[in-house]
């Protein structure tokens, strides 16, 4: 008699911890979620540990930025951590698929945006120059480990490219950044459709030991506006063309390292 009371006490424990399990409210992940959107905070949250919604993301300046929901598969508990987030707002949407690899590593694929600059801008610095056109991300991956890619597979596509500002309005065209990645070496390249305002080529590479770009960058038509803006980076060659290389050791990157 005591021995079955002792096998039903501890199925009853069992069935309340699976409960648990299932029903942990969306609340406990909520400080895991919001160490990997550095600096954004999560507010309004419902639903559980495996399927739940923030009504509000929110950034450092107070901002609301949309919404956003996830689902964590149950192979968590089995130690096959594998997170689906889609984060959207009216600047648009961002969606992705979070995966914990050996060594401390993160895998994010599938990765794909759709969003529009200016609004996202507005929101995060509305004092400074504004972003403008339509920026769209498709199907990327990315290894982290740390804060460091050591494996990336990307395209973006920045169409309507326009930079404006109380002092200026500049048209860039429609421009597009290829970048891939393998054993933490970076490599991308920038161009332009060939029909912008903006004729523009450029690689860029990025490593633990360093990093360096090579950019060319040329009105296609007679702009005082762009070439003055042009002018900034450096000295124009007389066709108003811009050719700007720049390398350093990976401490430049944070202002302690020489040109």
């Amino acid at each position: 008699m005591i021995r079955l009371r002792t096998v039903l006490l501890f199925l009853l424990l069992l069935s309340a911890l699976a409960w648990l399990v299932v029903y942990l409210p969306a609340s406990w992940v909520r400080p895991q979620l919001e160490a990997r959107l550095h600096g954004l905070r999560l507010e309004g949250l419902s639903g559980t540990l495996w399927d739940g919604h923030a009504q509000h993301v929110l950034a450092e300046n107070g901002s609301d930025l949309g919404q956003f929901d996830w689902q964590l598969s149950r192979r968590a508990l089995l130690g096959d951590t594998r997170l689906n987030v889609v984060f959207h707002g009216a600047w648009g949407r961002l969606a992705g698929q979070l995966r914990k690899l050996e060594d401390k590593r993160e895998e994010w694929s599938q990765v794909h945006l759709d969003g529009d600059l200016a609004q996202l801008s507005a929101q995060l610095a509305p004092a400074a120059d504004r972003l403008e056109g339509r920026l769209t991300v498709d199907n990327a991956r990315v290894v982290m480990q740390g804060r460091w890619p050591v494996e990336l597979d990307a395209h973006a596509q920045w169409n309507g490219a326009r930079l404006q500002g109380a002092q200026r309005d500049l048209a860039f065209g429609n421009l597009q950044l290829r970048a891939t990645g393998t054993a933490g070496v970076v490599n991308a390249t920038l161009q332009d459709d060939g029909n912008g305002p903006l004729q523009l080529a450029g690689h860029l590479a990025l490593s633990p030991l360093g990093w360096k770009y090579d950019i060319k960058a040329r009105p296609r038509e007679s702009d005082p506006a762009l070439r003055n803006w042009l002018a900034g980076f450096g000295r124009l060659a007389a066709d108003g063309s811009m050719h700007l290389q720049r390398s350093g050791g990976v401490a430049a990157i944070t202002g302690k390292g020489n040109r």
